[in-house]
C-alpha cells in the first residue's frame, strides 16, 4: 500500500492495453476483399464465356492477319518469344530477304541478335533497333534503321498469332504499303481452335484479353 492506501496494482502502471480497432480501416479493408471477389467472379464468368461458347472462335479466328509467303527486301522481328526469332532466321537462310532487323529495347534486341546467328543468320545479315518498347515504336524506329522505302520496299514482319493484325494496323498506319505477315510456321501449322483443349482455351483467353485491350488503347490513341 502506498500513502493513500492504494497498491501498486490499483495505480493501473501494470494494466494491459487493449488494442482499439480502427473502424474506417476495417470498412476499407472489407471493400477491398469484397472488390477483389467481385473482380475475380466477372473474370471466372468471362473465361468461361469465352471457352464455352462459340462467339470465341469467331474472335479467335478475327485475329488471323497470316499472308503467304514471297520474297521480300526485309525481314522484321517484333520483340516478344523466341520462336519469331528461330522463324525469321529460317526465312533469312532460305532466302526470302537479304536482310533481318530485330527490333526491342535495350539488351533484349542484343539477345535476338545473338539468337538469330545462333539459327544461322549471318552476323553481317542482322540490323538491331535497341529502342522499341512498345508496338506502335517498331515502324519508325526500323524505318530509321535500315532507310526503308515504306512505300515501294516488301518487309515480312514476323509476330505472334494473336498480335498479328494489330501489328499489321500500326505498320500500315506509318506508311508501310507491302506487308507480308507470318507468325512461326510450327505454331501455325498446330492451330486448330476446334480441336483445342478447354486447357488450350483457358491459356489463350489471357492474351486475347490483352490484345482486345491493346486495340482499345491504340484505337484510342490514334496508332491504328
Amino acid at each position: 500500500m502506498d500513502a493513500e492506501g492504494t497498491s501498486l496494482s490499483d495505480t493501473g502502471d501494470d494494466r494491459t492495453t487493449t488494442p482499439v480497432v480502427d473502424p474506417g480501416r476495417f470498412r476499407r479493408s472489407k471493400r477491398l476483399v469484397h472488390g477483389f471477389v467481385y473482380v475475380a467472379g466477372v473474370a471466372a464468368i468471362l473465361t468461361a464465356a469465352f471457352i464455352l461458347t462459340p462467339i470465341s472462335g469467331s474472335i479467335y479466328f478475327a485475329m488471323d492477319a497470316h499472308d503467304d509467303l514471297a520474297e521480300a527486301d526485309f525481314i522484321i522481328c517484333l520483340g516478344g518469344d523466341s520462336g519469331r526469332v528461330v522463324e525469321s532466321a529460317k526465312l533469312l537462310q532460305e532466302g526470302f530477304a537479304p536482310l533481318l532487323i530485330v527490333t526491342n529495347h535495350g539488351g533484349a534486341a542484343q539477345r535476338m541478335r545473338d539468337q538469330a546467328i545462333e539459327w544461322g543468320a549471318g552476323p553481317d545479315q542482322v540490323l538491331v533497333d535497341e529502342t522499341s518498347t512498345r508496338t506502335k515504336d517498331h515502324p519508325e524506329a526500323v524505318g530509321s534503321l535500315a532507310s526503308i522505302d515504306r512505300a515501294n520496299d516488301t518487309c515480312i514482319i514476323v509476330t505472334s498469332y494473336t498480335h498479328l493484325r494489330r501489328a499489321r494496323a500500326v505498320f500500315e498506319k506509318a506508311g508501310y504499303r507491302k506487308i507480308i505477315m507470318r507468325e512461326p510456321r510450327w505454331e501455325r501449322q498446330t492451330r486448330n481452335w476446334d480441336g483445342m483443349s478447354w486447357r488450350g482455351r483457358f491459356l489463350v483467353f489471357p492474351k486475347m484479353v490483352y490484345e482486345g485491350a491493346g486495340w482499345i488503347l491504340y484505337w484510342a490513341s490514334g496508332y491504328v
